[in-house]
């Protein structure tokens, strides 16, 4: 996995959720899965099939910032490389 777009998504996974969880409380359970994907040891198969389904595969709401798109953008690349 890219280790610059897992840095990225650490960084602002927490900003965004702080930014737009009032009106997304999916972004808590963004952020949970962002930090497990860090670890060693995590299954990161089953995080990223969870990651699709809480961000209904990555979509970018009408109501958010760039920093959110950016968040979700990074997630998505992680994804699909830990796929290929």
């Amino acid at each position: 996995m890219s280790s610059e777009a897992l840095a990225k998504a650490l960084e602002l996974a927490p900003i965004i959720e702080r930014v737009h969880g009032e009106h997304h409380p999916e972004l808590t359970r963004v952020r949970e899965i962002t930090e497990q994907l860090a670890q060693a040891d995590a299954d990161t198969g089953s995080l990223f099939e969870e990651l699709r389904s809480v961000t209904s595969n990555y979509a970018i709401p009408d109501d958010v910032c760039e920093t959110f798109e950016a968040t979700y953008q990074a997630l998505q690349q992680l994804d699909q490389e830990a796929s290929a």
